[in-house]
């Protein structure tokens, strides 16, 4: 009987301690496994470290190169350079002094995009720039030149500016030809300035209309006065004045031109007729 009781007895701590065996690999299990995870990125850490590595390495030596190879090759040295100016004030001698070319003497140390920004805002009278390499030692600059359209009366000088509405500068003697702006009341403006949304910018219109259209030399227009808001004051060649405004006046848009050629169309009719009739005319209200 005793026998047996202990039999009971031992039974139960075996049962116990598998119990407690197998509660301690079912806690243990979890441990493991997040150790797995740890061990993938360490991996992926050191593979991402030595691909950078690699192409750090790879850059710096093509750098190497190209300065070996490129910017320091004595074969793409600027032997002949060959600047073109269309323009009436800048020359190839201005534009290889304002670009600084003494001091780069290879093709490829020379930055083409750096150059062009540069030239744009140093010389107001450049409107575009084209460069290229010729290899393998030639160097071509094309400047294109802003074309001054009218003079902008100042206290005491003038300002010439472009259709663009671009200040060019002080206007020279050899532009006293050029139409005049006067009434803006704009102080203070210096070369590169830009006059876009001003009522400047409807008297170069004007301008530029009586230029470029088949009637241009029926009359001359040489001053507009942008005083008054809501209309231009025209001075024609042999004293006339004409007080302009046109539909959509002051948006710069191709609506805008066609009312204002056909405004010129009716200025023109209107001159044309007192001239055969020998009348003279004084002003003319075309609002």
């Amino acid at each position: 009987m005793w026998k047996h009781r202990k039999h009971r007895s031992g039974g139960r701590r075996t049962g116990v301690k598998q119990r407690r065996s197998d509660r301690l690999w079912v806690r243990s299990r979890p441990a493991m496994k997040s150790k797995i995870p740890w061990r993938w990125v360490g991996r992926a850490l050191m593979i991402l470290l030595g691909l950078l590595s690699v192409l750090v390495i790879l850059g710096l030596g093509a750098l190497y190169l190209e300065r070996i190879l490129l910017r320091e090759n004595s074969l793409f040295a600027i032997r002949d350079c060959q600047i073109e100016c269309t323009g009436e004030a800048l020359t190839p001698k201005l534009i290889e002094e304002y670009a600084e070319l003494s001091g780069c003497t290879n093709l490829f140390a020379l930055n083409i995009a750096t150059q062009r920004a540069s030239l744009l805002q140093k010389v107001p009278r450049v409107k575009s720039v084209e460069i290229a390499r010729r290899l393998p030692d030639g160097l071509q600059i094309k400047v294109r030149e802003r074309i001054s359209l009218a003079r902008l009366e100042m206290r005491g000088y003038y300002m010439t500016v472009d259709r663009e509405g671009y200040v060019l500068g002080s206007a020279p003697s050899g532009a006293r030809h050029l139409p005049v702006i006067s009434g803006h009341g704009m102080p203070g403006m210096r070369p590169g300035s830009h006059l876009a949304g001003t009522p400047i910018m409807n008297a170069l219109e004007v301008f530029d209309v009586c230029e470029t259209t088949p009637l241009r030399d029926q009359f001359k227009v040489i001053r507009i006065s942008v005083r008054r808001p809501e209309a231009l004051e025209l001075t024609l060649e042999h004293g006339v004045r004409v007080a302009l405004s046109w539909q959509q006046m002051g948006t710069q848009s191709s609506l805008s031109r066609e009312n204002l050629e056909r405004k010129r169309g009716r200025l023109a009719e209107i001159l044309k007729t007192a001239a055969a009739r020998d009348k003279r005319v004084a002003s003319i209200d075309m609002t």
